[in-house]
């Protein structure tokens, strides 16, 4: 189509990336993502090509390689950006050494394509034979999570509950914890209609985990929630 900017082309290249990662063929949507970071290296929209990049070696299984492009997110001028490069940042440094040939980190990863395909039910699969073979491994609460983030696409509301309250209750002391608890508070709230239960969990947040960045937040609804003024202490 004549007559569009380059920001437009990228912005189409973007998308037609996506979809081809949604078909399987991430290779080329690798090749996509890599013009769209080349050309706008210091925009947004390169900053996020550059992150679907880092995530397609990550699946692949090439984490040094993804782990390099991901560490330069971190200084995005993107807030959403560079918290989602950190994220998948620290799942690496934190689980790679876990299993000395990366069994465990390649199964983690081949189901989140899966998971990003929507293809839930190879995926879950994938997440339970880690679980099967590496009981003891870090991954399990981060399996949990997938698994109810899964289930939340699905508008399975009581299925993600059940998986995230296994969070909670078998791995309190994880760094995934408090996000647990929010993502609980959230359901209760704003899909199972439970206002009582929703501020248990954003009050649990406040007493247990005080350090968690999300405790600004959780006070914000359980306030709401309870009724009380924007500015009335707990």
């Amino acid at each position: 189509m004549p007559g569009l900017t380059d920001m437009q082309k990228a912005e189409v290249k973007m998308n037609l990336a996506d979809v081809l990662v949604l078909q399987d063929d991430i290779w080329q949507a690798s090749l996509y993502y890599m013009q769209v970071d080349k050309d706008f290296k210091y925009e947004t929209i390169g900053h996020e090509a550059k992150f679907k990049n880092a995530r397609i070696f990550y699946y692949d299984g090439d984490f040094k390689f993804a782990q390099s492009q991901l560490d330069v997110l971190k200084q995005s001028t993107s807030k959403l950006i560079a918290n989602d490069a950190m994220k998948l940042s620290i799942l690496i440094t934190d689980n790679l050494g876990l299993d000395s040939n990366y069994v465990a980190m390649n199964l983690f990863a081949n189901a989140d394509l899966l998971l990003e395909q929507h293809r839930y039910e190879q995926a879950f699969g994938l997440y339970d034979s880690i679980l099967t073979a590496f009981p003891y491994h870090g991954l399990a609460d981060e399996i949990y999570l997938r698994k109810a983030q899964a289930m939340q696409q699905q508008g399975k509301w009581q299925e993600a509950v059940s998986f995230l309250e296994k969070i909670v209750s078998q791995h309190s002391d994880d760094i995934l914890a408090d996000d647990a608890l929010f993502q609980l508070g959230e359901l209760y709230e704003k899909h199972l209609n439970d206002k009582e239960k929703a501020a248990e969990y954003y009050k649990k947040i406040l007493f247990d985990y005080k350090g968690s960045l999300l405790t600004v937040e959780a006070r914000k609804r359980f306030r709401a929630l309870r009724g009380d003024a924007v500015d009335e202490e707990i």
